[in-house]
């Protein structure tokens, strides 16, 4: 057992800097310019169902910050990001399908918005995404959207919010992208 989980945990530190590096190329195409992100190994001492290695992800997000948990420091929208970093180089190798990504907009616009629609439309070439935005830059890449509206029905007593939903698909993405960039 010690045998076959030090050659696992050497075998993961190989790999662990070839996703480190692949991390850091795509967090900073996706605008997290600067960052660093680096998947960190500790050998254990003791064995678990998974070997004797325990994982962390920890990221410089301004050079010369230094290295913390990206669980710690992340914003929503970064750990969005970097989660997409993350699926775009798995998604070739593994069996999830669906992916959901919320805030993946918050605190972006322009350019970087392309660039994650971009990195989300590839994504989907190899499972199903499902991406909450309010940016057109980002809806563009979808094949089809779910339009989300709120109205206020209101009488002399009382008002509730009710909420509809409605698919678009086809030719009318490009149009709702086109209503959507008139309202950003």
């Amino acid at each position: 057992l010690s045998q076959l989980s030090k050659a696992l945990h050497e075998k993961r530190t190989k790999y662990a800097l070839k996703l480190s590096k692949e991390l850091t190329e795509r967090v900073q195409i996706l605008k997290m310019n600067g960052a660093t992100i680096k998947l960190v190994l500790e050998e254990l001492n003791d064995f678990n169902e998974s070997g004797s290695t325990r994982a962390n992800f920890v990221a410089e997000t301004n050079p010369g910050e230094g290295y913390f948990k990206v669980k710690d420091i992340a914003s929503g929208g970064e750990l969005s990001r970097i989660l997409l970093a993350v699926r775009q180089i798995l998604s070739n190798h593994d069996s999830i399908s669906i992916f959901l990504f919320d805030e993946i907009d918050t605190g972006i616009g322009g350019e970087t918005a392309n660039c994650i629609g971009k990195a989300l439309f590839q994504v989907a070439t190899n499972g199903q995404v499902i991406a909450i935005t309010h940016l057109p830059q980002i809806a563009q890449f979808a094949d089809s959207l779910i339009l989300v509206q709120k109205e206020i029905q209101a009488d002399n007593k009382s008002s509730r919010t009710e909420s509809s939903i409605k698919e678009i698909t086809g030719k009318m993405v490009q149009k709702e992208v086109r209503a959507m960039s008139q309202l950003n």
